[in-house]
């Protein structure tokens, strides 16, 4: 009787398994959507292929990894998501591959969730165009009821859609593709890649000490969710900006308190002639904290740091002296990202911090992380092959991976801290 159960059993689990092998193969399929129309005021295309993404890491959440943490995270977001009611539900198919369409309109960034419509679309806010269904996001129901009626009557393109990336970001000019970041999941690796452009200036970081770096130049209009517009003020202004971190120490000193000091340098590119006072003031109605200046330092809370204008629109804050470099990367990131979440002289009160979800998730990810690497390459198969064009070949593309240690699978250490951050800021009450 009880080898029967047991093969029963066997028999059942067997059964189980084909049924979840048998939905991570249908999800991998590729999707029916292989291109969508976009307004001709398009400057840029956010394309996610959810069906590439999703089979891989539900692949390896089911029969690889078997992550206490991604189940409980899971869940978590699960009961968020099915108790929030002050965000909209939008019929879209999100199964399918879908978009964020970046348009610049009336000299205004906007940004339009754009996906293959469900039935019953009608009584939503947004509208539907040859099967698809496009919403206005970060705006007043009234003023993207008008801006949504500009988008209908003017003119649109067709952008396809690459069944082999799971993730990219094309920046789009006069309908035609001008760049794109073309992200990917491997299973010790995210990487991704992109043409490098025009020359910029970076703070070159102290390789002697435990570092993270990451210098990028900005395009207007990069999307802030509403709760967090007031960061505005300084994100448009804003041409690009380099940033080195070395860690924070947490101070008790008995004259002025108890405070966390972090160590790190920034470099503000402006794209227009920005003086110090203006970005003080700016920095005063963004912190959540005390600015002061005096002299040469800016003080951001009780934590001091130089205050240094190296020309009429690069402005430096930092500890340390700035050494500079020039270069051709949009973006750039090198170092270890622990230190990010590294606070040194915290003793028993670390135990504290670990309770933060948010920070448990940050830190998780950052001490799975085995190394950042970077480098060019060219975008010419001639100059790939051809030996004698190799030396004249100028290197035009950007790219960067970034390797876990081994045990550890970039697509859940990636999967597991972006939908901690959605638990925390997506569904928090203002």
């Amino acid at each position: 009787m009880k080898v029967a159960q047991r093969f029963i059993a066997i028999i059942l689990i067997f059964i189980i398994w084909i049924l979840a092998f048998s939905y991570v193969h249908s999800i991998h399929r590729q999707s029916t959507v292989s291109a969508i129309p976009c307004p001709e005021k398009t400057i840029g295309i956010v394309k996610i292929n959810s069906r590439e993404i999703f089979s891989k890491i539900l692949f390896d959440y089911s029969f690889r990894n078997k992550d206490a943490k991604m189940m409980k995270t899971v869940s978590e977001y699960y009961q968020n998501w099915a108790q929030d009611t002050s965000s909209t539900k939008y019929p879209i198919d999100f199964s399918e591959n879908f978009c964020l369409i970046k348009l610049k309109l009336n000299q205004e960034i906007i940004w339009v969730l754009a996906g293959k419509s469900i039935a019953n679309s009608a009584s939503f806010s947004g509208f539907s165009r040859q099967g698809f269904y496009y919403s206005i996001v970060s705006k007043d129901k009234k003023e993207a009821a008008r801006l949504q009626q500009q988008l209908k009557g003017g003119a649109w393109f067709l952008s396809e859609f690459n069944p082999n990336n799971s993730l990219t970001y094309e920046l789009i000019d006069n309908k035609r593709l001008k760049n794109e970041y073309v992200f990917s999941l491997k299973a010790r690796e995210l990487a991704f890649s992109f043409k490098a452009r025009k020359t910029t200036t970076m703070i070159v970081p102290d390789s002697t000490r435990s570092f993270f770096h990451i210098s990028t130049r900005l395009n207007h209009g990069s999307f802030l969710p509403e709760k967090y517009a007031d960061l505005d003020v300084l994100t448009d202004k804003l041409a690009g900006f380099s940033f080195n971190y070395y860690g924070a120490k947490y101070i008790d000193d008995s004259k002025r308190g108890t405070y966390i000091d972090p160590e790190f340098d920034v470099l503000f590119n402006f794209s227009q002639k920005t003086k110090l006072a203006e970005l003080t003031k700016i920095l005063r109605s963004v912190a959540r904290e005390d600015v002061r200046i005096e002299s040469d330092w800016i003080y951001l809370n009780r934590a001091r740091y130089r205050l240094k204008a190296i020309n009429d629109s690069t402005i430096f804050i930092g500890k340390n002296n700035p050494k500079l470099s020039q270069t051709k990367a949009a973006y750039s990131m090198r170092g270890k990202p622990h230190v990010l979440t590294e606070i040194k002289n915290l003793g028993w009160k670390g135990g504290l911090l670990e309770l933060i979800p948010e920070y448990r998730a940050l830190k998780d990810f950052s001490e799975s992380v085995e190394s950042i690497q970077m480098h060019m390459s060219c975008e010419s198969n001639a100059c790939k092959y051809d030996v004698s064009k190799q030396n004249t070949c100028q290197k035009n593309v950007q790219h960067i991976r970034i390797k876990f240690k081994p045990g550890s699978n970039a697509r859940l250490e990636s999967f597991r801290v972006l939908l901690t951050m959605a638990n925390a800021y997506q569904f928090q009450q203002d």
